[in-house]
């Protein structure tokens, strides 16, 4: 709080000024000015020309006064006495004191610090208003932590409050070699691994993807492309973590695409591949009038296998046994095989195989025989496949 004769409305062009001085009595201090002015050679009365004021505060314990005469101002300064509570091995003393580091506390308490004793916070420290200050008993810790080992004095409480007491500043993310509760009289050395997390964004590419159509404009068995594909970009921001400086995790926290992709588009060609009729009845080779569901109708081709040998299905291969395109007619499915002009009939079959040139769309049925000769028999032919009902 400071005061001036400037605030007290002294003028400084009065003929004659007179301050009275700076009275202490108990606890009050008064600030007095008083001016008394002449004009004409005749006094002015107190009433009409005169000036008189007091400014009164009360001082606390500890309080700092400080004065200064400044021409015809006088300057009066007071510190509030800041209050201080220094614990040592459980008890309390208060002490007041206006300025000062936590070494002027202790002195002004007649404390002195053993070489086995440290101050929370440190002696250099500024007093603060309300400051707390704790005297902890020590024991000598090499500590580990930024790239440095050092003998450090640590208060005898848990690792985590006397590695921040002597300035370490162990943020809750940081590593310790011991838990952050363990007292520090069980230890005789700790490592702190410092824990860090960072914002980084990056540019990075989007695959295109790779879409295939059915085209009659092209060959069965042969593709084309229509489209080339290109790949788009993206902005991804990750949260890194890093431990003692090194990378050792990440997560995605956001995307933005900048660039879309482009699909590449492959035309796979049915030109001349097998029609699929709806739903009806045929007549089978002994005279018997059969329901069906569909009817393919395309190339039909035959194979043989060595006795035992498996099947996609898993069951061993046998006549009666058809490959297909599993994705056109599902395993399982019931056949009636027969040439379109009728002269060949395989017969009655099961889907229970496939094979490359069936999922390339090049033949719709590959029928099983058991000899090579019945195979050459049968050839390469035009064929109805009934799924029947």
């Amino acid at each position: 709080m400071r005061f001036t004769a400037d605030k007290l409305r002294i003028a400084k062009s009065a003929v004659a000024l007179s301050l009275a001085a700076t009275v202490v009595l108990s606890s009050v201090i008064t600030v007095a000015a008083a001016i008394q002015s002449g004009i004409n050679g005749a006094a002015n009365s107190e009433d009409n020309n005169g000036f008189r004021t007091k400014v009164e505060y009360e001082l606390s314990n500890g309080d700092l006064v400080v004065t200064h005469n400044n021409d015809f101002k006088l300057d009066v300064t007071i510190l509030d006495a800041n209050k201080i509570t220094i614990s040592n091995g459980g008890k309390s003393q208060l002490v007041h004191l206006a300025k000062g580091t936590v070494a002027d506390a202790l002195e002004k308490a007649g404390i002195t610090l053993a070489d086995d004793e440290i101050s929370v916070p440190a002696p250099d420290s500024e007093i603060t208003k309300d400051m707390e200050i704790s005297i902890y008993k020590t024991k000598t810790v090499s500590v580990t932590a930024d790239g440095k080992t050092k003998d450090v004095k640590l208060a005898l409480v848990n690792v985590y409050d006397a590695l921040n007491f002597a300035g370490y500043e162990v943020d809750d993310d940081d590593i310790l070699s011991t838990s952050h509760n363990e007292d520090v009289e069980n230890i005789n050395a700790v490592t702190i691994k410092r824990v860090t997390y960072k914002t980084e964004s990056s540019k990075e590419k989007i695959a295109y993807d790779t879409v295939k159509k059915n085209s009659d404009d092209v060959e069965l068995g042969e593709t084309k492309v229509k489209t080339e594909g290109k790949d788009g970009e993206k902005i991804v921001t990750r949260e890194v973590k890093y431990i003692d400086g090194e990378k050792t995790s990440d997560k995605v926290v956001a995307e933005k695409t900048i660039k879309k992709p482009v699909d590449k588009v492959v035309l796979v060609g049915t030109k001349g591949a097998a029609t699929n009729g709806g739903a009806g009845t045929f007549t089978d080779s002994n005279g018997a009038t059969v329901a069906y569901s569909q009817v393919l109708t395309g190339s039909g081709t035959a194979y043989t296998a060595p006795t035992g040998a498996g099947t996609a299905t898993g069951v061993p291969a046998y006549h009666g046994g058809v490959a297909v395109n599993p994705n056109i007619i599902p395993y399982g499915s019931k056949l009636y095989i027969v040439s379109t002009d009728g002269s060949f009939v395989y017969g009655y079959a099961t889907a229970v195989d496939t094979g490359g040139a069936l999922m390339a769309g090049t033949a719709i049925v590959d029928c099983y025989y058991n000899t090579y000769d019945e195979c050459v028999n049968f050839g390469r032919r035009d064929v109805n496949v009934y799924v029947l009902a």
